[in-house]
C-alpha cells in the first residue's frame, strides 16, 4: 500500500521526469516531426544522467515513472490490436521467437567459453538476451546462485546493448523491411532485450516512418518471448539442483508474475475490449475514445521512456572488463541477424497471414 510519504518522495523525480517528456515533445513539434519525441526523451535522459548527474532526491520518482507509467502505457497499447489480429500476428511470430531465444542462448555459452568469461555469467548474460533482459536476470540469479557482482554487470550489459538496440535498430529495421509493419515490429520483438527498450524502439520506428502499428506488433512479440521464463526457470532449476533443492529459487506464483506480469495481461484485456467495442459501439464516440487512449499511452510512454534514459550509466561497465562485454554484444548481434534472416526468409508468409485481417 502506498503512502503519503512514499508519494512525496516520488513527486520530484516523478516531476523531472514529466518535465524531460515535455521537453521531448516540444524539440519534436519544433522539428516538425523529424525527430522522435521517444528519441529525444531517452537522449536526453541519458545525456543529463551521465553528463550533469541526478541526486538520490529523484530516484523515487524516477523508478515510479520508468515502472508503473511506462507499464500503464504499454497495457493501453493493447488498444490498438484485436483479437483477430493478436492471433495472426502470435502465429507469425512464434517461429521467429523461437530461432532467436534458440540462437541467443547458444551464441551467449559459446562466445563466453570462448572468452574466458565464468560459467554463472555466461548463463545470465544468455537468459537476459535470449528471454527478457533484466527480468530473466532477475528470475534466474537465485536458481543459478549467481554472485551479486555477476548479476550486477549482466544487467549492465542488457542496459547498454538493450538502450543501443532501442536507439539504432528502427534505422536499420527500415533498411530492410522498408513499409513492412509487420515484419519490422517483430524485429524489435524478437531481437531486443528489455521489454521498455523493444517498445521504445518500436515507437522510435512508428513515429520516424509513420507507422503506429508497429507497436503493438513489437510488444506482443516480445511477451510471447516473455514466456519463455516458464520453461526456462524450472528447466534451470532441474539443471542445478541434480537431486537436491536450489536455494531461493523461485515459487510457481512468483515465476508467473515475472512471465505474466499485469500489464501483459491489461494488454490482453485492452485488445478484447477493442475487438468487442470495434463489433458492438463503433461509432464517433468509440473512435474519441480510443483516441484518447492512444493519446495517454503515449504520454505514460514517453515519460517512462525519459526515465529509463536516466537509469543508463556507464560507470557500472567500468569495472566489468571488455570480456563480459564482447559476449554479450556479440550474442546480440547474432539475435538481431537471426531475427533479419528469418523475417526476410518467411516475409512473404508473414504479409500473407497478416495482411488480411
Amino acid at each position: 500500500m502506498t503512502t503519503p510519504g512514499a508519494v512525496r518522495a516520488a513527486l520530484p523525480g516523478l516531476a523531472f521526469a514529466v518535465a524531460l517528456a515535455f521537453a521531448a515533445k516540444s524539440v519534436s513539434l519544433a522539428s516538425g516531426g523529424a525527430l522522435s519525441s521517444i528519441l529525444c526523451a531517452i537522449l536526453f535522459g541519458i545525456l543529463w544522467r551521465n553528463v550533469a548527474g541526478i541526486g538520490g532526491w529523484a530516484d523515487a520518482g524516477v523508478e515510479f515513472a520508468g515502472n508503473h507509467l511506462l507499464r500503464a502505457g504499454i497495457a493501453l497499447i493493447g488498444l490498438r490490436l484485436t483479437l483477430v489480429v493478436l492471433t495472426g500476428v502470435s502465429l507469425a511470430a512464434l517461429p521467429v521467437v523461437i530461432a532467436c531465444i534458440a540462437v541467443a542462448l547458444l551464441a551467449a555459452m559459446a562466445f563466453g567459453r570462448l572468452f574466458g568469461v565464468t560459467p554463472g555469467l555466461q548463463r545470465l548474460l544468455a537468459a537476459g538476451t535470449a528471454i527478457c533482459g533484466c527480468t530473466a536476470i532477475i528470475a534466474l540469479a537465485p536458481v543459478l546462485r549467481s554472485r551479486q557482482q555477476d548479476v550486477g554487470i549482466a544487467i549492465a550489459c542488457v542496459v547498454l546493448f538493450g538502450s543501443a538496440a532501442m536507439v539504432g535498430y528502427p534505422w536499420i529495421a527500415h533498411y530492410f523491411f522498408g513499409g513492412e509493419v509487420a515484419a519490422a515490429g517483430m524485429f524489435f520483438g524478437a531481437s531486443i532485450q528489455d521489454t521498455s527498450q523493444v517498445v521504445g524502439a518500436a515507437l522510435i520506428y512508428s513515429q520516424q516512418f509513420d507507422a503506429p502499428d508497429a507497436v503493438a506488433v513489437a510488444g506482443l512479440t516480445k511477451f510471447m518471448r516473455t514466456f519463455g521464463l516458464l520453461v526456462l526457470v524450472p528447466l534451470t532449476a532441474m539443471w542445478m539442483a541434480r537431486g537436491a533443492a536450489a536455494p531461493g529459487a523461485a515459487g510457481a506464483g512468483g515465476l508467473r508474475a515475472r512471465a505474466l506480469p499485469w500489464f501483459v495481461v491489461a494488454f490482453i484485456a485492452f485488445a478484447i475490449v477493442r475487438t468487442a467495442g470495434d463489433f458492438w459501439l463503433d461509432g464517433p464516440a468509440w473512435r474519441a475514445f480510443l483516441q484518447t487512449a492512444q493519446q495517454a499511452s503515449e504520454m505514460l510512454l514517453l515519460c517512462g521512456m525519459a526515465a529509463i534514459g536516466l537509469g543508463v550509466t556507464f560507470a557500472n561497465l567500468r569495472e566489468a572488463g571488455w570480456r563480459p562485454l564482447a559476449v554479450a554484444f556479440l550474442a546480440a548481434a547474432a539475435t538481431g541477424a537471426t531475427a533479419i534472416a528469418f523475417l526476410e526468409w518467411c516475409r512473404v508468409a508473414l504479409i500473407a497471414l497478416i495482411a488480411p485481417q
